[in-house]
Formats: C-alpha cells, sequence, structure tokens
C-alpha cells in the first residue's frame, strides 16, 4: 500500500522537473525518466470549485461591499433592526451577482482562448520518417515536430533544422530526405514574448544540420541523441546545454525557439525540451488577478469618508438624546438610518458602465481589432498622466533614413545617385587593378622597420568607393523575401553550384558584392521584392542606401554575403 501512495505522490506532485537538469533524447519520449508538465496552457483565474470563493472573497475585499454587508447582518439581529431584511440584502446581492457574472464572462473567454491555443495542430515527426498531426497539448518532451513558417511555437524547441521550399516531401505522410539551407538560420518574432517588434536571428545546430536524412534520429533506435539542458528557468537571454551524438557540441540561446516566438522565414525541425509550466513564457508570466483601477479606489476611498461621517452624526444624534439605557443600540440604528449616504446604486451604475464602454472599444472603426481583455479597468485608458518609454521606437515606427555620407570633402546623398553610381561602375570595371593596388597597400603597410614603405596614391572614385563597400558589408542585416522567382542567371558557375539550390534566397537586383567571390554581376529573369531585417533600424536604413545606389545586399549566410 505504501508503495503505491509513493508511486501516486511521484507521478503527481514530483517537482524534480523543475530543479534537476534534463537529459533528452531526440525523438524518445518513452525514454523520459521524469513526469514532465503537459503543455497545456492555462490562464484561467478560477476553476469550477473556486469561482464562487474566490469571487466572494475579491467582491466584499473591496470596503464599499463589505460595509453593506454589515449593514445586512445587522438586520438579522432583532433589536437593530430598522427596516425590511430584503431592503438591504437586494441591493447587495444584485452588486455581487452582476460582478460576478462579468468575471465568469471574462473568465469563459480566457477558456476560449487557451482551447484555441492548446488546439493547434503541429507535425510530428515518427518512426520510418513518417509524419502525423497532433494537438499542441500532446506535444512532449523530446519530440521532434515541424513548425512551419507563421506558425506559434509551442514548446520551448531546439533547433535540428531549418528547411526552405525544396525540402522533399512523399505522399503526405511521409518525411524522407531534407535539403537545407546552407546557412542554418531563420528568424522569428518575439513581440509576445519581449515585445520586441524586430525579427530575431537563430541557428540550428550544426551536428544535426548537416544531416541529409533527419528522420534517421527516429527511426534508428541505435542512434540516440542525447541533449543536456539545464533546468527550466525565467532567463530568456540565456540557455547552457550540450548536445552528443558522436561527439559533444555546446548550444545557447541562439539554437533555441522559445514558446510564443512566432516563426518568421522558413520552416524549423526541432526537439521539444520544456512543455507546459516549464516553458519561459509561462515561467515569466503572472497568475490573472483581480484589477482594481483608480476609479475604484477613489470610490472606495469616498466610502470611508461617508461612512466616518455617517458615524460622526450617529455620535451626535447619540449624544443629543443622552447616554442613557441601551445607548450603543441607538448609535447602531442611527448608523443604519444614516447608510442611505453611501450609494450602493454607484457601484452597480459603475460595473454596467464599464462594460458598455469595453464594447464600445471593441466595436471602434478607428482602432480595429482592438479586443479588450478585462472589462475593470477599461477607464484607466482616459486617465493616462505619465507615459514613460525606453527609446523613441515605442512611440513612433522606428523607421531611419539614411541622408547624407561624408568622404573626406565630399557631400554625397541620395539626389547625386548618378554621380556615385558613375564611380562605382568605374571602380568596378577594373576591379583586378583595384584588389591589386589594395593588396599592394596593406603588404607595404607591414613592413619592418627602416625599409621604405611604397605610398599608393588613391583617387576619389576609390575613397567613395571604398566608403560604400564598407556600408554595405560592415553590419547584420538579412535580407528575406516573401515570393518565387525565376531562375538566376550567374555569371559565376560556382556561385550556381553553391546557392542555387536555396529557393527561399533573396535575390532582386542586376549588380551584387560578394565578399568571397569578388565582384559578380547577376541577371535575373524576374526582380522581386525583398525586405531586410536587423536587430537595429539604423543598420537597415543605411541598407536601404547602398540599395538605391547599386549594391544590394540579396543573399547572406553564416560565412558569406552577396
Amino acid at each position: 500500500m505504501s508503495k503505491l501512495y509513493s508511486s501516486i505522490i511521484a507521478k503527481y506532485f514530483d517537482k524534480s522537473h523543475k530543479t534537476r537538469p534534463r537529459d533528452v533524447i531526440i525523438g524518445r519520449p518513452d525514454l523520459n525518466t521524469i513526469r514532465y508538465p503537459k503543455n497545456v496552457i492555462r490562464n484561467q483565474k478560477y476553476s469550477i470549485i473556486t469561482f464562487i470563493p474566490l469571487c466572494l472573497y475579491e467582491q466584499f475585499s473591496v470596503f464599499l461591499n463589505l460595509y453593506f454587508l454589515i449593514i445586512g447582518l445587522t438586520q438579522v439581529i432583532p433589536m437593530f433592526r430598522v427596516g425590511y431584511f430584503s431592503i438591504y440584502w437586494t441591493p447587495l446581492a444584485f452588486v455581487v451577482f452582476v460582478s460576478m457574472l462579468r468575471e465568469g464572462y471574462e473568465d469563459i473567454k480566457r477558456a476560449y482562448r487557451d482551447k484555441e491555443i492548446n488546439s493547434q495542430r503541429y507535425t510530428l515527426l515518427t518512426e520510418n520518417g513518417r509524419t502525423e498531426e497532433i494537438l499542441s497539448s500532446e506535444i512532449e518532451v523530446s519530440d521532434v515536430i515541424i513548425v512551419k513558417k507563421n506558425q506559434r511555437v509551442p514548446a520551448d524547441v531546439l533547433i535540428l533544422q531549418t528547411l526552405d521550399k525544396s525540402g522533399k516531401y512523399r505522399e503526405q505522410t511521409s518525411f524522407i530526405i531534407v535539403y537545407s539551407d546552407a546557412d542554418c538560420t531563420c528568424f522569428i518574432r518575439t513581440d509576445q514574448l519581449d515585445g520586441e517588434t524586430d525579427w530575431k536571428l537563430r541557428i540550428a545546430a550544426p551536428m544535426t544540420q548537416s544531416l541529409e536524412d533527419i528522420s534517421i534520429l527516429t527511426s534508428d533506435k541505435s542512434q540516440k541523441v542525447k541533449i543536456h539542458s539545464e533546468p527550466p528557468c525565467l532567463n530568456i537571454h540565456e540557455f547552457n546545454g550540450v548536445i552528443s551524438w558522436k561527439s559533444d557540441a555546446p548550444l545557447s540561446v541562439e539554437n533555441m525557439l522559445w514558446s510564443g516566438t512566432v516563426i518568421a522565414t522558413g520552416e524549423v525541425i526541432g526537439c521539444v525540451i520544456y512543455t507546459g509550466t516549464d516553458t519561459r513564457m509561462v515561467m515569466n508570466t503572472n497568475k490573472p488577478r483581480y484589477k482594481f483601477g483608480l476609479v475604484d479606489k477613489e470610490i472606495n476611498t469616498f466610502a470611508k469618508l461617508l461612512f466616518l461621517g455617517s458615524a460622526a452624526l450617529a455620535l451626535v444624534m447619540v449624544i443629543l438624546k443622552g447616554f442613557h439605557g441601551p445607548w450603543y443600540r441607538y448609535f447602531i440604528r442611527f448608523l443604519l438610518l444614516f447608510s442611505y449616504m453611501i450609494p450602493i446604486s454607484l457601484r452597480v451604475n459603475l460595473d454596467l458602465g464599464k462594460l458598455a464602454y469595453s464594447w464600445f472599444i471593441q466595436q471602434d472603426k478607428n482602432i480595429p481589432g482592438s479586443v479588450v481583455r478585462t472589462s475593470t479597468i477599461p477607464e484607466e485608458l482616459g486617465r493616462i498622466g505619465y507615459l514613460l518609454t525606453d527609446k523613441t521606437g515605442t512611440l513612433t515606427q522606428n523607421v531611419m533614413i539614411f541622408k547624407r555620407l561624408y568622404v573626406g570633402s565630399g557631400s554625397y546623398t541620395i539626389e547625386n545617385r548618378g554621380q556615385i553610381s558613375k564611380l562605382l561602375k568605374q571602380e568596378y570595371a577594373k576591379p583586378t587593378l583595384a584588389q591589386y593596388e589594395s593588396q599592394e597597400s596593406l603588404a607595404s603597410s607591414a613592413l619592418p622597420f627602416g625599409r621604405k614603405r611604397k605610398i599608393v596614391k588613391t583617387t576619389e572614385a576609390l575613397r567613395v568607393t571604398e566608403a560604400i563597400k564598407a556600408l554595405a558589408l560592415c553590419h547584420n542585416v538579412t535580407p528575406t523575401v516573401e515570393q518565387s522567382t525565376s531562375a538566376l542567371v550567374d555569371t559565376s558557375a560556382k556561385y550556381d553550384n553553391e546557392y542555387h539550390s536555396t529557393s527561399d534566397t533573396p535575390r532582386t537586383s542586376v549588380t551584387s558584392l560578394n565578399t568571397t567571390l569578388g565582384s559578380d554581376v547577376f541577371e535575373l529573369l524576374s526582380t522581386r521584392a525583398i525586405s531586410y531585417q536587423a536587430s537595429s533600424p539604423d543598420e537597415i536604413a543605411i541598407v536601404d542606401w547602398t540599395e538605391q545606389i547599386g549594391l544590394t545586399l540579396i543573399h547572406r549566410s553564416l560565412k558569406s554575403m552577396t
């Protein structure tokens, strides 16, 4: 019997998964030795059992309701009764009923939102390379899932591979071979996690990104790839782990996708590390609480002042009558008579007004898509006195424009586009000579002491070209595309062999600069719009400016830029 009790306690009350590091075998949830929490999101305040007691506690923690509750209880005692029992209890019951009805309605809406999130479907990679659709709530630790573009990440996931449209599927249930992108990167949106609107770059684990057939990790039982990770914690900017297979490789936060983020480019194959209450998003989320606005606080304060006033008047009446006989009985009766100074109907009107105000906000055509999460404090929007912000991007569109470039004594703007383009064409028309001069200048500057240094004369065109090239290369901007394009006519067969298989590679314009292959000119059969993503809008403004004058960033990987 004791073993049964211990097994039940270990199954339902074991919290070791919160404090101990975990070892996850990729694709083998049956080998988990610890019971991990279910991958369920729950933002409700109440349950069926706790709804009535918690609601009553929250309602009578307000002085106004507590005051009328005590007034109503005094009518149970015959010596203090001054009127009909229903006169005091009916208004209070109505106020509490309306407030509980509002709380229940909002909690039901939270339950529907949670159900919608928990019912989202994801692709699970199973044995023999087959796939199946499962619900978000059915995902377990060590499962290998495929998260598609614009899809929410359901749990904390380690990136095994990044995919583009060249990933190969056979039928609709089999996933055999994947030809992944050479740069093994993807972009995610984290605005629901940290409030930042800029896309973040994430990198797949190199050990698994190089696999041509990722299904071997789930099909071959002898191939056990282990991930050793730290215990769940709150910090979304750090992660420490090790992936072990044929060798050990460290893992960092750049290899992780936190729950609640959204895939912005491509697709991702990942292994689930943390689920449910162990995820960073849930651990950083506060439990729902009863919100008390400024208007409620002011009314509560006024109610206390009116109570003190009515108590003072009751005391004056007792003094005028005299302290003979049961004077305390007369004091309470006078207090009951003066209780009408505090209007309980004000609370009813306030609650109904908040509900109407919330409904008008959601129906306002000037702010479409607005959702009122709680109707207890909508009036706070009209009482904002101070707005504290850490940067201008919080209040503006966070869009920068590069206006002017100074090189020596010359000044160049976008109006000088023709002149700058002409200088660029002159320099890149003789790439061998420019490269020779640059290398000769570097070599002569490294001569030992005592030897004569050769001075290479630089022209204005060379200085402008080098400055623009530095602007076009020295940044962390990555281009992204949304539409497909036709085949690229490349003058370099080496570039074609390296990049042509990547269908999501951003390509646009006719002139490009490659840091590994030199200067190549590409001609597109059809161009397509690209967008730039970076952590800083300043860098995007610089790259936009260089694109307008002829140097366009069309591809970026971990080892090269084009």
